[in-house]
């Protein structure tokens, strides 16, 4: 009879430990951490431009430990697209049937570009050749790059500050690109009562986009200051 009454309480208790919801998890199958890290990637690349070349993504390892119930439908991802050198994004990984879950991933976003890097050293001021820097290839954090990665991104760009030789020259290390040069002949414009009025004038120096210049009006020789509105008019208050 005692034998008979131990086993009936083991049953029970088996029985009540497989009601708990840790217990019920032990049992079901458990979804593949690789595939929602691989959901997480799939999701964060379905929010970038198909033709960008030389993206990785790396969905975070997830801790072994976790376990989450294998979804019976497809996993839902929502992402949202990174910005400029943005090198990690969260991905939102969710099962939306039976044993509902959801989970953060991060992802990691690297991108293959092309940087010119310094052949020698210029000094402040100085305009940059393509004998001057040689092509590199870096993987760098995010899809877009500080760097210049173009030779014909160097027209019309003077040096800012100092740059030793072996430096990637970046964006902000470089003027604008200049739209006028010192001495060239330019088109001076001015509106006035819906009237626009032009003159031949010759740029006193140089300027770059919306950067204000002085020109000389051919026609009367005074100097006037205007601003560089293209590559040969400058627009002139009345």
């Amino acid at each position: 009879m005692l034998v008979n009454r131990l086993t009936v309480t083991a049953l029970l208790c088996a029985l009540q430990l497989a009601s708990l919801p840790w217990a019920r998890a032990q049992a079901t199958e458990a979804q593949p951490l690789a595939e929602v890290r691989a959901a997480a990637e799939r999701g964060v690349r379905r929010e970038l431009d198909p033709h960008l070349p030389g993206v990785q993504l790396n969905a975070a390892t997830l801790d072994a430990r976790l376990r989450l119930a294998a979804c019976a439908s497809p996993l839902e991802v929502h992402a949202l697209a990174p910005r400029g050198t943005q090198g990690r994004v969260l991905a939102r990984v969710a099962c939306t049937t039976g044993a509902a879950w959801s989970i953060n991933v991060p992802v990691d976003i690297r991108r293959t570009h092309n940087v010119l890097v310094l052949r020698r050293a210029l000094g402040r001021g100085e305009a940059i050749s393509a004998a001057d820097v040689v092509v590199n290839t870096r993987v760098l954090p995010g899809i877009a790059s500080p760097f210049v990665g173009r030779v014909e991104d160097l027209a019309g760009r003077l040096t800012r500050q100092s740059i030793p030789e072996g430096t990637a020259l970046t964006a902000d290390s470089l003027s604008a690109p200049l739209l006028i040069h010192r001495g060239q002949s330019v088109t001076l414009a001015a509106a006035t009562a819906g009237i626009e009025v032009r003159a031949p004038g010759r740029a006193m120096s140089d300027a770059a986009a919306n950067q204000r210049v002085r020109v000389q009006n051919l026609n009367s020789l005074k100097i006037v200051e205007g601003v560089a509105e293209t590559q040969d008019v400058v627009r002139v208050s009345p």
